[in-house]
This record gives C-alpha cells, structure tokens and sequence, in this order.
C-alpha cells in the first residue's frame, strides 16, 4: 500500500516543471523495490544500503502520510501530501566554478492549487557611496561605516553586520565604496511553473538554503497572493529538517533592513517554528513585535507542523495540526476565504467556519451549510462538545450590493492584490491607489477642524478607486456611502475587508448605507446626486487630455455639496482649474515626493512612477456667487460637451491589474 502511494507521487502530472527531478523520479521508481526500510521517530526512511544517512535517503513517509523524496546528494526536490499531491518541488544545481550545490529555484503549491516560486539571489542591488569631505574619512573603517549605516536606517547594528559582509561593502579608493545586497525573489506563477508566466510579487531577506540561517523579510507582505506564507514556511520547515538530520542546525532569526513584525507573522512562524525570548524575558511577542529586537528571538523547528491534505473528489484542501482541523479552502468557490475552526482560537472571516464532529465537520457561510465525512488519511481527532456559539450579525457582506453580489471568477480574485513591477518599469495604477490612500489619511489627520468638517459629511461618493474602496470608507460614524466599481473581484475584496473590519470592532451597524454598484449601470444617476466628500481618481491615460480631465472635475463639483471635500488623484496640472470650479486647494503633493512611495522605494528602488500623478485635498466653496457661476455653466453650451457626455456615460475607464490577464 505504501509502495503504490509513492509510486502515484512520483507519476502524478503536474507534480515535475524541472527536468532533473524527473530523473530522480524515475530513478527511485526503478530501485524502489531494492530499497531498504526503516523507522525513525514515527517516520518510514526508504534507503539504499543497511544503515539510513543523508546520501542515500531517498524517500521518508512521516507518521502523517506525507512524503519527502531526496535525490543522489539527500536534498528533498519534492513534497507530496499523503494522496501523492504535491506539496513543493526544488531544483537544486551545481556552481560550475565552485561545485557547490546550490538552490536554483523552488515551487509551492497553494491551498487554491495556485502556485508561488522562489528564486534564490534573483537580484543584486549595487550603488557607491562617497565619504570623501567628511571629518576624518581617511581613517573610518568598515565597521565605522556600518554603525553609521545602522543610525541612518534605525536599525540594530548586528543586521547590518550580517548583510553587509565583506563583499557588500568594497573599498575603490579615494573615499568611495560600492555598496551591494542581494535578494531572492517571490513569484505568484499562474501557470504553475517557471516557464510559464511569473509574476513578481516581492522580494526577500538573502536566504542561505544549502544551510538555512534566517527566516526571511517578505518585504511586499501585501503584495503576495492567499496562502503565500504558510506554503513557503511549509518548504521552509522541510529543508530546515532535512538540513538537521544529523547536525542540528543553528536555531533561525527573523532579519530583514528592517523587518515587519505582525501578530499575523508571529502566529504563522509559530506555527512550524518554536520560538525563544532571549535570557530570561518572557513577553516573546513584545520582543518581536518591536523591529530594533525582532531579530533577538530564536527559531526551533516544531515537531509537528500543520499538514494540508488536497482532497480533488471534495474539492479540498485542509490544514490540520495535532490532528486538529484548523482551516478548509474551497476550489470550486469564486470566494477565496478560507473556513476557520472558531474553536481552536481562530477567527473566522466573513462568516466562513468549520465545526467538527465525530465522524465529519461542516462548513458554514453564513446560512449555508455542507457537511464532509472524514477521510482516514486525515486523521482528525472527533469532536464531541457541543459547538461553539457563533456569533449574529444584522447583515453578512452581501448586504453591500443589495444582497446580490456580481459575479466573479475565483482565480482572478486570488490575484487582488497590489503588484509592482521587478525591476525599471511604471508602476500601475492599481498599486498606486494604497501608496494614494495613505496620503490622504494622513491629509485627514493634519488638515485642521478635518475632524468637525467630518462630522458635517452624511454622504460620500467613492469612484474609480477599486483598489483600496475598503479604505474609504469610515466604520466609526454612520454615513451614506455610494461606491461605484468596475471589478467586480476587486470590489468583492473590499467588501470582505468593510465587513471584516467593521464586524470585529462592533461597529457594522454604521455601514448600514453603504452601496456598492455597478459602474456601467448606475454611473449618470450617481453623479446627478450630491454629496458631501468625494473620493475621485482620475485614470491616467487621461491625463494628456485636458479636455477630458476638465469634464471629470466640472462633473465630481457638480455632485460636491458647498463646503463638500474633495479628495482627487489627477494630473498636476489640473490645480490650475480649481478655482475656476470654486474649489480651495488644501493639500497636494506629486506622489513621486510623498514618504509614503520613498519607503516602498527603499524595497524596489528601480520603479518608476509617473512623475505628473498628484493628490490633492480639496474643498468646495459655499459662496453664492460660486455656486451661481456653476450653475451659468452648466446652462452654457460648450464645446466640450460631447466629451463631458462620454465621460460620464458608461464607458468610464476600467482599471487593469497589472502583468495578468483578467479576461474570462
């Protein structure tokens, strides 16, 4: 029985994208029947020879039934779930120069049967400094350097030692240095491998993974697709094991310049590794939440991790631990949410739960329920208390669209999400809209008496901001809010995330008037209304049309109430307008000079971004003589009307995601 599983793992499609692998395959097919056995610690080890070691490991079956396969040097190139599906698959090379082996490229596979890849040292970032002129540069050292590195960066001294070794930073001579770090990379890979489409989703901390030292930064954390981090820490705990097979390795460090501690990525660390307070504190989670100490607490590999199991006939993917069911994604839902057992301690999103009993469990989306039996490769521990209360809500998301949510294609909801480009090339639009948005809160909190002006605003317009519509919206006071879409997936993202948020701080009961419809159908009926703050983005393929761009401003101050807010992303020239349309300008800044875009970068400094794009806080004048001017040109024809009638018809711009293709 055991045989045939892993000849199904070793011949299943898909499982293979490098052709090495194949022939370790194929290889321990050839001798699997040759191949002696023996039991470690609850595992099955298949070996050649009488006595296991890393050379001629080639497979071990965990007490769980999942499988890691290892080629002619014992580095693991695949793992499979108990079924044979596969879990990851690495490609391990030689360096020509050195005979080293190293990792070339690394593919896991995501609960949504989505993949991810890694590439290892994928980019090398080189700049030069100069010290020529400063006080004493003759005699600063490298290590001086480094201190002061540290300073300007506020970052521990200790990470910039680990990352700036002797071949990062390189004396030229004469005061200058050329300063270097390398990253690897993270891929969202569409067509499962790497030869097919692969989209950069981040960077990340330099790993060494011929002897794993770190766990590493994912600098873009929100720019990775759903199931990211537990799939890669999944491979990253395999490899860490393997690696201590007979030498235990080093406990691990989070480091990064700097890091982003969460609660979110504390939970997933300890899921596969144990952590440790340095000497005798306690508060682990303080620690690492604070960046200057994150890197102070050590990582122990976990005896037993979470296991995912695909279940193809079901449809499935669990994800149990201790034989405790943790979590369930569907594929065969447009709704990539995963379903949370509540009892463990998780919390469930958008109503989507999982309660176990005896001999199946039951997935709940708010009134719909589905029982599954249990598998006996899963070997879920039966739950015999009674449930636990979940809790009511007025409404569930849907309530958002009237109860009719539009239809949505589940692999393309997978895929909302900001996303930059790797190297020189303009950032997009949709991953503009978050850098914009920080802006505009922070707009929010500097702009004196904001706080009484918002308290006057009961209706708010939102339109072509699909990206961040969630962001938009304030779940503390009760308002109206209109939000017209054009991506249905991007739009039922954000609703999730409205619901979400406001559900957990008690708070849904003020967003009892949001609206979220659709573009096309509502778009002339929505701007004949008014309202008190708009939150308007003007596409930037517009943005050489200054007839165009014209319409899109006399149209959101038509819908602006006097004293309404107005907050625009568009051209910089059009501030030259806003007071012919009896609007003050507040605030405005080129995004290209906001902190919030010199941060991100920090971590992708060859992007680029259109150097004309702004956003501004405005404010529509009460006078009268202003609103009578508006209103005389509104009655006068124009020449410019024919564009105005376009603009505001249904053919308003759709905003693409970036690098992939969300045709049906």
């Amino acid at each position: 029985m055991l045989k045939k599983r892993i000849q199904l793992a070793l011949s299943r499609q898909g499982s293979f994208s490098f052709h090495d692998n194949e022939m370790s395959a194929e290889s321990i097919l050839n001798s699997l029947a040759s191949l002696h056995s023996t039991k470690q610690n609850g595992a099955t080890i298949f070996h050649n020879e009488d006595v296991p070691n890393i050379a001629n490991t080639r497979i071990k079956v965990y007490k769980t039934g999942h499988m890691a396969f290892y080629n002619d040097e014992g580095r693991r190139f695949l793992g499979t779930d108990p079924g044979g599906h596969p879990l990851h698959e690495a490609k391990w090379s030689k360096d020509p120069e050195t005979d080293e082996t190293y990792l070339e490229l690394a593919r896991m596979q995501l609960d949504s049967l989505q993949w991810v890849g890694i590439k290892p040292q994928a980019r090398t970032f080189e700049s030069q400094i100069d010290i020529k002129g400063q006080p004493g540069w003759e005699d600063m050292t490298l290590d001086f350097l480094r201190e002061k590195a540290a300073e300007v960066w506020r970052v521990p001294i200790s990470e910039v030692n680990y990352f700036y070794k002797e071949d990062g930073l390189v004396p030229l001579g004469d005061g200058k240095y050329k300063v270097k770090l390398t990253k690897d990379t993270l891929y969202a890979l569409p067509d499962g491998t790497f030869d097919g489409r692969k989209i950069f989703s981040s960077y990340l901390s330099k790993v060494n993974w011929e002897r794993l030292d770190i766990i590493p930064v994912v600098e873009l954390f929100q720019s990775t697709i759903p199931g990211s981090g537990g799939a890669v820490f999944e491979f990253i705990w395999g490899i860490y094991e393997d690696q201590s097979r007979e030498i235990p390795l080093d406990t691990l460090r989070y480091r990064g310049l700097p890091t982003y501690p969460s609660k979110g990525a504390f939970n997933i660390f300890a899921s596969f590794f144990i952590p440790k307070a340095p000497g005798q504190e306690k508060d682990i989670l303080r620690i690492f939440m604070d960046t200057k100490r994150s890197h102070e607490v050590t990582w122990s590999s976990q005896p037993n991790p979470p296991w995912r199991y695909f279940n193809h006939e079901s449809k499935l993917c669990l994800t149990i631990q201790d034989r405790h069911l943790y979590k369930v994604t569907r594929h065969d839902e447009t709704n990539p949410i995963p379903y949370i057992n509540r009892s463990l301690g998780g919390k469930p999103s958008c109503q989507r739960e999982i309660q176990v009993g005896v001999n199946f469990f039951t997935l709940i989306d708010d009134q719909e329920r589905k029982e599954f039996s249990f598998h006996p490769d899963w070997n879920i521990l039966p739950q015999t208390d009674s449930p636990v209360k979940i809790p009511e809500y007025a409404f569930n998301w849907k309530w958002f669209f009237n109860g009719f949510p539009p239809k949505t294609d589940g692999i393309k909801s997978i895929y909302t999400v900001p996303l930059y480009p790797e190297g020189n090339k303009e950032i997009d639009e949709p991953a503009l809209q978050p850098l914009a948005l920080d802006q505009i809160i922070y707009y929010m909190e500097m702009s004196p008496g904001m706080p009484a002006k918002l308290e006057k605003v009961e209706r708010v317009l939102v339109h072509t901001f699909d990206m961040s519509i969630a962001g938009c919206v304030d779940s503390t006071h009760e308002r109206e809010y209109t939000i017209l879409f054009s991506d249905p997936e991007l739009a039922q993202k954000n609703a999730y995330q409205l619901w979400d948020y406001a559900a957990k701080r008690k708070e849904l009961d003020n967003l009892k008037k949001v609206s979220f419809l659709p573009e096309k159908e509502h778009l002339e009926e929505v701007y004949n209304d008014k309202y008190g703050m708009i939150f308007k983005w003007i596409p930037m393929f517009y943005f050489q049309d200054r007839g165009v761009c014209q319409q899109i401003l006399a149209s959101s101050v038509r819908a602006l109430l006097p004293d309404g807010i107005l907050f625009l992303v568009g051209p910089r020239a059009i501030k030259g307008m806003f007071d012919h349309y009896g609007l003050d300008c507040l605030y405005s800044d080129l995004m290209m000079n906001m902190p919030f875009y010199r941060q991100h970068l920090k971590l992708c400094p060859e992007n680029l971004i259109n150097q004309d794009i702004t956003v501004f806080l405005t404010e529509k004048r009460g006078s009268v003589e202003t609103k009578k001017e508006l209103e005389a040109e509104a009655s006068t024809p124009s020449s410019d009307s024919e564009t105005e009638s376009q603009v505001n018809s249904a053919s308003e711009p759709i905003i693409p995601l970036r690098n992939f293709n969300r045709e049906n």
